[in-house]
């Protein structure tokens, strides 16, 4: 089978940037960093999902600007290039500031990590644009499984690299060497992505003004039944999230697990993503992706209520054993990125598509940053506490989940 250059540069893109996310990545590496600059888990958790944050919340605003123009890849390589200066900045700092000057090293990563994050939001809307307009939707639930699938085998390998570093590497040259290793990961990412071809498709050619776009949006979730179904599943499901950067720090406080265990934990969570790609990129191809998201918000409920156990249970207290959790955390990320990326390209008119994604990311991007609410959570209550509230969300998603329809069977409607 043929597959295109953009197709190959896209997945190399891809599973580079799974490769960073193993190596300073928000469920394992990131938030130990950050605890151990600052007893503060609200930080913590602020810290954990400002890559997913960030990435929503400028894209509405951008699909405002870049919906009527034919190219979007040069938007992506100067938002590229921002994140690469930021990324390197963060790394050179770590083992200057960290150590000696953790209050303004604090400072200055979370400034430097939301520019990160915040360009990885601008550069987005082209991305999702181009890989839309270059591969059929036939093909995308390969594309994206392929990401995820060769990127969380080399993760898997990452995982024992952390392991190694933090284990051997005291603080902060252990996490210098992590944050360097991912600036060149990040910044060979960036740099294949830049090199596809972008192929045109119909835009809208009169630029809309900017107040009456953003009246757009909110008409959308109120006249799109389809739509406004995903949006709640997607809320749901990033409610479910805000528990995401503190399973490693239960396992490290509560289970009094070595911190060099973070480097098990995320091999297992890539080796959850590998496995389960198998899965969601076949039903994503074959059936549809309204599947792949019903049986992700089920599965979602593993890992929070195995994290409970594991504190009644003697076996799910050893590097290995709580490992189960993070393997169904790696088989549920891997199926939500999936599954909504593909609904939400299905969904998308051509013509319209940066509104689409823009504006439902953007309306996310506060949900996203609940982690903060979670970290609160744990010092007024507990971590149980927490882990119980994100089941129950994952259960509202499932029922949800239900309600939305297919857009590959409605569209071969007469």
């Amino acid at each position: 089978m043929k597959y295109s250059r953009t197709f190959i540069l896209g997945v190399l893109n891809g599973v580079l940037f799974n490769l960073a996310e193993a190596l300073i990545g928000g469920t394992a590496v990131l938030p130990l960093f950050v605890s151990t600059l600052t007893g503060s888990k609200v930080l913590v958790g602020l810290a954990g999902t400002m890559s997913q944050a960030g990435w929503y919340m400028p894209q509405y605003v951008v699909a405002g600007f870049i919906e009527h123009v034919r190219r979007k890849k040069p938007v992506y390589v100067w938002a590229g290039l921002v994140r690469c200066i930021a990324i390197w900045t963060i790394a050179i700092l770590v083992p200057v500031l960290a150590g000696s000057h953790a209050g303004l090293f604090l400072v200055a990563f979370f400034v430097l990590y939301s520019i990160y994050t915040l360009g990885a939001g601008v550069a987005g809307i082209s991305f999702m644009d181009i890989v839309a307009k270059a591969i059929p939707a036939t093909r995308r639930g390969t594309f994206f499984g392929a990401r995820l699938s060769i990127g969380g085998l080399l993760s898997v390998l990452a995982g024992f690299f952390v392991r190694s570093v933090l284990n051997s590497k005291p603080f902060p040259d252990s996490f210098a060497i992590l944050f360097i290793a991912a600036a060149v990961v990040v910044t060979a990412a960036i740099i294949s992505f830049s090199l596809v071809s972008e192929p045109e498709a119909a835009v809208n050619e009169k630029r809309i003004p900017f107040k009456k776009f953003l009246r757009r949006g909110p008409r959308l979730l109120k006249t799109n039944r389809s739509y406004r179904t995903f949006f709640i599943v997607r809320v749901l499901l990033s409610v479910w999230s805000m528990a995401l950067p503190f399973y490693i720090l239960y396992a490290r406080d509560e289970l009094r697990l070595d911190p060099g265990a973070a480097g098990v934990f995320l091999a297992i969570q890539m080796l959850g993503f590998v496995i389960s790609n198998i899965l969601w990129g076949s039903l994503s191809n074959r059936v549809g992706n309204k599947i792949v998201l019903l049986l992700v918000s089920g599965i979602a409920v593993i890992s929070p209520l195995l994290a409970v156990l594991s504190g009644r249970c003697l076996w799910l207290g050893n590097a290995w054993c709580f490992g189960i959790v993070f393997f169904f955390l790696g088989f549920t990320l891997s199926g939500i990125r999936l599954g909504q990326t593909n609904y939400m390209l299905d969904v998308s008119p051509d013509a319209e598509r940066p509104t689409y994604l823009g504006f439902m990311n953007t309306l996310l991007a506060p949900v996203l940053l609940l982690s903060m609410l979670g970290g609160y959570i744990i010092e007024r209550t507990s971590f149980e506490a927490l882990f119980f509230a994100v089941m129950g969300t994952a259960v509202l998603a499932l029922l949800m989940s239900f309600r939305m329809d297919e857009p590959r069977l409605r569209s071969k409607t007469p």
